[in-house]
């Protein structure tokens, strides 16, 4: 507060001689004394007296309910801060009000907001500094000068956004901001602040109405991100679920380190089927391949291929986390491989299937086991009068007639159909006659004589 001070007021000559009266000095001088205190006007302007008649200056004073600053004049100050106070254009100490900055503050200082900034003055006059100020509903944080700040504001360990200039208004929510960070190509990104206005800076899988979303940065995340990377999972810690085949994982970089955020759906975290290009190092670029998510995490094998259940219905994944369609190999808890057919949706199937070969240029015939525990796998024996090997039907090739398949340690002799050869409970082996009835010889093209029992089997 500025130092008071005290003035002789000096009357016009109508006042002197009306109202005061002329006080020898000392010195031999007169003093012109006011003949009353307090709140006097002259020529239009309003004056303060003490009660001794002096002027009042440099100091506040209340005139109906209103605080007044007198100037060194001991007039009444008008539109102009006062230490820590302001007084409007009618003079009145400023209260809840908003007021300029221009003009007021040295913007010589780097740290200055570019541009108009803003004071505001409490309901008791005095201005806020350094502080949150809730005002109309709205909260704003006014720095140590006073300035209502604006933008992106860091604040013990927090960040928040006030909005742009002229505005300053804490936010909550989603806000779209130009780049916040030095290592993105994006012009736009989304930020989420909480209720009471902090940044989700760091953090993965942030429930939001209802969803999950991922930031780093404080930028929310789209696409394939590594969480990994970003020091949210550990890769040495496996998160597969689901998956038929046991496998063990490598310690390698894999699909487990990855999530995914569907860009298409506000980065939302992805759920269900996607058609997409794969995680990148990993998956071959711009090639898009089928995945399916569960809370942003790609079922995929850790080790080759693997089966999974989705929705009543089984697929096969790859370490990838690719969607495998057509013919694939599977390796067994016990070391072997079985044969798997899935359709062009992915979908396992099973029974009989008529398969196209690339290589051989023509349809083969396939069965695969349709329930148990071996539901899907090709089928290995003697079905229907037919054999089949790891799911495949045999057949002779057309320019022998007959040919041989085997099956563990027994021989069936097949046709060009697949049939199985066998011969009648009448008949007999003119090649072995010793074995006596129910054996027969059949000649392939070669003219090499094959013995088959009644139930086809070469002897």
């Amino acid at each position: 507060m500025r130092k008071q001070t005290k003035t002789l007021a000096v009357l016009s000559a109508a006042a002197l001689f009306a109202a005061a009266a002329p006080i020898m000095t000392n010195t031999g001088t007169y003093r012109v004394l006011a003949a009353q205190s307090g709140w006097t006007e002259e020529d239009g302007r309003l004056y303060y007296y003490d009660e001794d008649g002096y002027k009042e200056t440099n100091t506040w004073k209340k005139r109906n309910g209103d605080w007044f600053y007198l100037d060194e004049e001991g007039e009444i100050a008008t539109n102009q801060r006062v230490d820590d106070y302001f007084v409007n254009d009618e003079g009145h100490m400023a209260k809840n009000q908003w007021v300029s900055a221009e003009n007021e503050i040295s913007y010589d200082s780097p740290d200055s907001p570019d541009g108009g900034s803003w004071l505001y003055f409490g309901k008791d006059g005095k201005i806020v500094t350094a502080k949150w100020m809730s005002i109309n509903g709205k909260t704003y944080y006014f720095d140590e000068d006073g300035l209502m700040q604006t933008g992106l504001l860091e604040l013990d360990g927090q960040t928040y956004y006030l909005g742009e200039e002229d505005d300053g208004a804490r936010k909550t929510g989603w806000i779209l901001l130009e780049t916040i960070t030095k290592d993105t190509d994006d012009e736009d990104i989304w930020c989420y602040f909480d209720t009471e206005g902090r940044m989700i800076v760091n953090q993965m899988d942030r429930k939001i109405d209802n969803a999950y979303y991922t930031f780093i940065d404080g930028q929310m995340q789209t696409g394939w991100i590594n969480v990994a990377e970003a020091g949210f999972v550990s890769s040495s810690t496996p998160s597969n679920e689901a998956a038929t085949t046991d496998n063990s994982a490598t310690d390698t970089v894999s699909l487990n380190d990855f999530r995914y955020y569907d860009p298409e759906n506000g980065g939302r975290r992805a759920s269900g089927w996607y058609t997409i290009e794969g995680a990148p190092g990993i998956s071959e670029e711009e090639e898009p391949f089928s995945f399916f998510f569960k809370n942003g995490t790609a079922y995929f094998a850790e080790k080759d291929l693997a089966i999974f259940t989705i929705n009543s219905e089984r697929y096969c994944f790859n370490e990838r986390g690719e969607m495998q369609t057509g013919l694939q190999s599977l390796k067994q808890a016990d070391g072997s491989f079985a044969s798997y057919y899935f359709g062009d949706d992915g979908v396992m199937r099973t029974g009989k299937q008529t398969i196209y070969n690339d290589d051989l240029e023509e349809n083969q015939i396939w069965y695969f086991q349709t329930k148990g525990s071996l539901k899907g796998q090709g089928y290995h024996g003697e079905r229907d009068n037919q054999v089949y090997v790891n799911g495949l039907l045999k057949k002779a090739d057309p320019e022998l007639r007959y040919e041989p398949v085997s099956i563990g340690e027994k021989r069936y002799l097949v046709n060009t159909s697949g049939t199985i050869q066998k011969a009648t409970s009448s008949s007999s082996s003119a090649s072995r006659p010793e074995l006596g009835k129910g054996f027969k010889d059949i000649k392939d093209s070669n003219d090499t004589a094959w013995t088959v029992d009644t139930s086809g089997i070469i002897q």
